[in-house]
């Protein structure tokens, strides 16, 4: 059972760190610079339509080349 534990806490550790270390820089920058959160929910709304754009052309890019390799 320990085994198991120790498993899936290095499997999820450092997804789960980067997430709270872009919170804390998140926090930050509102806090120390006074960026408004509106300002950040733009920017990431920005980066999320700018990922969802580019996975987009990759299926795209996929399903053209299957096609074209029958």
């Amino acid at each position: 059972m320990a085994n198991e534990y120790v498993k899936a806490y290095k499997r999820y550790r450092t997804p789960v760190l980067a997430v709270l270390a872009t919170v804390m820089l998140v926090c930050s920058a509102v806090w120390s610079f006074d960026v408004p959160w509106r300002d950040i929910a733009q920017y990431f709304l920005l980066c999320v339509l700018g990922v969802t754009f580019i996975a987009l052309l990759a299926a795209a890019l996929v399903f053209v080349m299957k096609k074209i390799q029958g």
